[in-house]
């Protein structure tokens, strides 16, 4: 038996241990209606000081790459328009979480494509450089034993994930490279099709009908690198192929539920119910977008389409309209306040999560700097209202464990496991 069947066979076995609940409460699961606000907080801090708490999806380079701009300062929302850095991280009680290298979907020729390779690898660098700089409050982890020991350290986590395989190119050698710079996931798509699979938002429509061939190459090489493969952002169907492909399991690192929203970016039952039968987990977005109509505001959407003709039509700008960019951005979010969801929201994803796929795929992403917030969540140093509304409906704080880190870290393993694997069979 090859070490790819032979995994399969274990992870098909291991899996039958994690049956789907079939209701949002289970007979340890009693919603904790008595409680007061502070012994709710009380037991939340607990939960938060106690397990290594993860969030897998944070646009944090964005913000690195502002002049100035110092993550060991604390900001705001309403003054900087950044919602994470580490002094809010331990005000939130969030050990870290993956720092995303993220480039938006240009066009797919051969300039477009080497000038996402150079800034995806610019990235790469920076948050290095960023950590470096940092080095006495945080630290780069490339595995889960990495993840405990910085925390025991009293330190902040730094994984890498890339979002969007336009960063590669149509070159996968470059996976190779990006893992050895740290990169542990790789999310195929975005917001438009790309050469290896086709986006849930792309307006176009379906390019490859899922994914291409090249894309059926990259899945395997993640797989053989031991990197988790993303599949939040990709279509149905690009989602379907790479669960049909994959060694191991695999995570959607920022998404919702179709059920409780239908949205396309958001994920229906039967696909849950496979990345849960496969061993893979779910991180519910707070993408308040995802997860409710947003109602049109027509001077909003002038002012911002405005605002990115200006500064965002692809040219390099200088360094003083980088920062009038920034002054713009801020006075119009100031001026123009975007509707948000509510954390009641967000906990009500989680929950249909729990019924469909059990507590052991589930887990919790903001998405800051990348869109994410909801009301009294809107930041990486609001984290505890989402705890407190989970401990709120009854989940226990073992339940949270898995939610806040243990569910990913496992998958991270299991990757790491089947590439280790593969090299003693070779």
């Amino acid at each position: 038996m090859n070490v790819r069947k032979s995994y399969l066979l274990t992870l098909l076995l291991s899996t039958c241990l994690f049956v789907p609940l079939q209701g949002n409460e289970s007979p340890d699961r009693t919603p904790r209606d008595d409680w007061s606000e502070e012994q709710l907080l009380e037991l939340a801090n607990s939960v938060h000081q106690n397990n290594l708490t993860i969030d897998t999806h944070m646009d944090v380079p964005l913000v690195l790459k502002r002049p100035g701009f110092d993550i060991s300062k604390e900001h705001s929302w309403q003054d900087h328009a950044n919602q994470v850095d580490f002094p809010r991280m331990k005000k939130g009680g969030i050990d870290g979480g993956f720092f995303v290298v993220f480039e938006g979907q240009g066009p797919l020729t051969h300039e477009g494509r080497l000038k996402a390779i150079n800034s995806g690898f610019e990235t790469v660098d920076l948050i290095h450089t960023t950590v470096s700089k940092n080095a006495d409050i945080a630290s780069i982890a490339t595995t889960s034993q990495d993840a405990y020991s910085i925390r025991e350290q009293g330190k902040h986590v730094v994984f890498i994930g890339i979002e969007n395989g336009y960063t590669i190119g149509r070159n996968i050698d470059l996976l190779k490279e990006y893992y050895d710079k740290g990169v542990r996931y790789f999310g195929v798509t975005h917001v438009k099709n790309n050469d290896l699979a086709d986006s849930s938002t792309d307006p176009d429509g379906n390019l490859h009908m899922g994914l291409s061939d090249l894309g059926k190459a990259a899945i395997e090489e993640c797989n053989r690198l031991g990197m988790m493969v993303d599949i939040s952002h990709s279509s149905d169907k690009t989602a379907w192929d790479i669960l049909e492909l994959s060694a191991t399991p695999v995570i959607a690192s920022h998404s919702g539920c179709y059920a409780c929203y239908p949205h396309p970016r958001n994920l229906n039952d039967a696909l849950l119910r496979e990345i849960a039968h496969r061993g893979g987990v779910v991180q519910m977005n707070m993408f308040s977008a995802y997860m409710m109509d947003v109602p049109k505001n027509e001077e909003r959407s002038a002012a911002f389409k405005k605002w990115f003709e200006t500064y965002r039509s692809g040219r390099e700008l200088n360094e003083s309209e980088k920062k009038a960019s920034l002054e713009e951005y801020i006075a119009l979010n100031k001026k123009y306040p975007k509707p948000l969801s509510s954390v009641s929201a967000v906990v009500d994803h989680i929950d249909h999560m729990v019924k469909v796929m059990g507590v052991d795929h589930i887990g919790i992403s903001g998405d800051f700097d990348g869109g994410g917030g909801v009301e009294e969540s809107m930041d990486i140093g609001q984290m505890m209202p989402i705890t407190i509304e989970m401990l709120r409906r009854g989940y226990t704080e073992e339940d949270l464990r898995k939610f806040w880190g243990a569910n990913v870290m496992r998958v991270l393993d299991a990757c790491e496991e089947y590439a280790k694997g593969l090299e003693a069979s070779s």
